[in-house]
């Protein structure tokens, strides 16, 4: 069960989005959020360093007050480093969160490469779960907490059969009773096959959805198993505009940021275009 979370902090206006997101983390049943913040302290002398570390702290102390006011316990922890990523990787792993909770720009292929992103350099490394939203998204709602708490009304997930996809499974089965009320669990077929080997491949998915279908049932949650035809990233994004989902989730095998870089995958595919928040599980 997810219990406690890792915020990535900044002070850009960005992270007042992430922050009222984060209000309503309880909803999935967050109890604990950890704000960690990375300070540069490339050129610094010690002095100036632990002066700045200071100053980084209060600052996002300060920053932490709606989250605090929605009753979760809230810790702040600050790293020094050039590589954003990696040390907030390291807080999630000091920290011992169950996930991890930021933004993304939503960035293309072309942008990532040239301005890389750190959102999309924890997807691929985080060794927890990580919730993504766009921002683009945050800033189309009149209250972003809302977002969180409507994440389980109508889930996705998109499932390829791989342990990843099974943890996905597990991670949505996990969370609190009555959170999640419709789950569409969607497969899609290679869009090479035709005739037999389509039917037989038809036939192996809706069994296996079917199992995973009876396994949410177990749980109180309807399901519903979908098979589609086509490129898994596209029909995922057609499923949640055609169910109106309010929340994704996808397994991911991670399989290195320049890989991911050049040719992509669902899990990112998903944090670029969804409508709706994405939680992405290795």
């Amino acid at each position: 069960m997810i219990r406690s979370a890792l915020i990535p902090a900044d002070f850009t206006p960005h992270f007042d989005f992430i922050a009222r997101f984060g209000v309503g983390l309880p909803a999935l049943g967050v109890r604990r959020i950890v704000l960690g913040h990375v300070v540069d302290a490339s050129g610094m002398e010690g002095p100036v360093i632990a002066a700045e570390v200071d100053r980084a702290r209060e600052a996002v102390r300060e920053a932490s007050a709606p989250l605090a006011a929605a009753g979760l316990d809230v810790e702040v922890r600050i790293a020094t480093g050039s590589e954003p990523s990696e040390e907030l990787l390291g807080l999630a792993v000091d920290a011992n969160v169950d996930a991890i909770v930021c933004g993304s720009h939503g960035k293309g292929t072309m942008e990532r490469l040239i301005a890389g992103s750190v959102s999309e350099e924890v997807i691929v490394n985080a060794g927890v779960p990580s919730l993504m939203v766009r921002f683009g998204l945050l800033e189309t709602v009149e209250d972003p907490a809302d977002l969180v708490r409507a994440f389980g009304r109508t889930l996705v997930l998109t499932t390829d059969f791989s342990a990843a996809s099974t943890r996905a499974l597990m991670t949505i089965l996990d969370l609190p009773r009555g959170s999640v009320s419709m789950l569409y669990i969607v497969h899609a077929l290679n869009s090479a096959l035709d005739g037999d080997k389509l039917r037989k491949a038809e036939d192996g998915a809706e069994f296996q959805l079917r199992n995973m279908a009876d396994m949410a049932a177990q749980k109180g949650i309807s399901a519903r198993p979908v098979v589609r035809q086509g490129d898994p990233g596209r029909v995922a994004l057609r499923e949640i505009d055609e169910r109106r989902a309010t929340g994704v989730v996808a397994g991911t095998r991670g399989r290195g940021p320049l890989t991911e870089a050049l040719l992509g995958s669902v899990s990112l595919t998903l944090v670029r275009q969804a409508s709706c928040p994405v939680l992405i599980v290795h």
